[in-house]
């Protein structure tokens, strides 16, 4: 069963870049501001990663290395 929930769970992150970029060329398309739209999706973006990587680290620091292998 792992090996089944592990596909699904990529397929779905692999597929929300899919769904990123269709979001951003639609909102480009619609308000004419390109640059602006690229810019926002550059903000959340890396603030997206700054939050992961703050969780990541919280949780590395609180859980147990056996639990975590």
């Amino acid at each position: 069963m792992e090996p089944i929930v592990t596909s699904f769970i990529l397929v779905a992150l692999a597929e929300m870049g899919d769904k990123t970029q269709l979001v951003a060329f639609s909102l480009a398309s619609r308000y004419r501001r390109p640059w602006v739209v690229m810019a926002g999706i550059l903000v959340a973006t890396v603030l997206n990663h700054a939050l992961a990587a703050s969780v990541g680290t919280w949780v590395s620091a609180h859980v147990p290395p056996r639990v975590m292998a």
